[in-house]
């Protein structure tokens, strides 16, 4: 996940390039994919949210799963009443925007967030997630939250560090710590964030072939521009469990499946057909 001042960067850099970019999203719009992104995140700056509705339009994307940025909630364990006022503002976008499905963002440290997720569920969001790093997922502490999205058939989204030890960050979930997660509930729906996030993706996929379970699924999203890639992923894991997502990184993350070599019908699995099956809230 990059920085907010970076967002802020690329914001002022991408200034220029809308009809570049728009000749770019003809090619996706001509071939009629209507692309579903499992991984977005909105700001509780509006300036901001408008600028991330005007690239999921120019890409054509027809969904968007979004949870509030984690940074802009001050800090990676935030409040209560930090997490909720971030929840709001997802509410005010998925109300305003058609194209924005909400995901529940909460803190495993908050034990009023559980009721609070409940709450967000009940009025219609799709899943729980982006769990960010402000604690590891232990059972005791995501059973919870595990409970809601089996009970509302939803699916939970944890970032994972694709690293290997020694860490700088170690309270990040690992691939290892999902797999534990879903062998434990095998009726939850658990999605392993951003492959392409950062570290040793290919060692990741080797715990995922190993761990070998039908309800974890795993997003395409993140900035490393790593070849071969998606041709792995589909060659040694449930590719029926690749979902499209973007971490809000929209060009990086088409063109890693665009210029993978794999055929189109996986492609069209990956960005569309795999996410209605596993997201079934319209």
């Amino acid at each position: 996940m990059i920085s907010l001042e970076k967002y802020y960067s690329l914001r002022d850099s991408l200034a220029g390039t809308s009809d570049i970019m728009s000749s770019i999203s003809d090619l996706y719009k001509i071939k009629k994919i209507r692309m579903i992104d499992v991984h977005v995140h909105g700001f509780l700056n509006d300036h901001m949210n408008n600028m991330l509705l005007k690239y999921i339009k120019i890409f054509g994307i027809e969904k968007a799963f979004i949870s509030i940025y984690p940074f802009d909630l001050g800090r990676i364990d935030p409040s209560h009443e930090d997490v909720l006022k971030g929840n709001i503002k997802i509410k005010e976008l998925i109300n305003r925007e058609k194209s924005f499905r909400g995901m529940v963002y909460v803190n495993l440290l908050n034990s009023e967030d559980v009721d609070m997720a409940e709450r967000f569920l009940r009025e219609g969001f799709c899943g729980i997630g982006e769990i960010y790093r402000s604690v590891k997922p232990r059972p005791g502490l995501i059973k919870p939250y595990i409970d809601l999205v089996i009970e509302y058939d939803v699916p939970i989204l944890i970032h994972v560090a694709h690293r290997l030890y020694p860490r700088s960050r170690p309270r990040e979930a690992s691939v290892y710590d999902l797999c534990r997660i879903a062998f434990k509930w095998p009726k939850a729906k658990i999605i392993v964030s951003h492959i392409a996030g950062g570290g040793d993706w290919e060692n990741s996929i080797e715990i995922l072939k190993r761990c070998d379970v039908s309800n974890i699924y795993i997003d395409t999203g993140g900035s490393v521009g790593d070849s071969g890639m998606i041709e792995r992923l589909v060659r040694e894991f449930r590719r029926e469990n690749i979902l499209f997502g973007s971490d809000n990184i929209f060009s990086t993350s088409i063109a890693r499946i665009e210029d993978a070599d794999v055929d189109e019908d996986i492609k069209i699995m990956i960005y569309r057909e795999n996410p209605l099956k596993v997201f079934k809230c319209d």
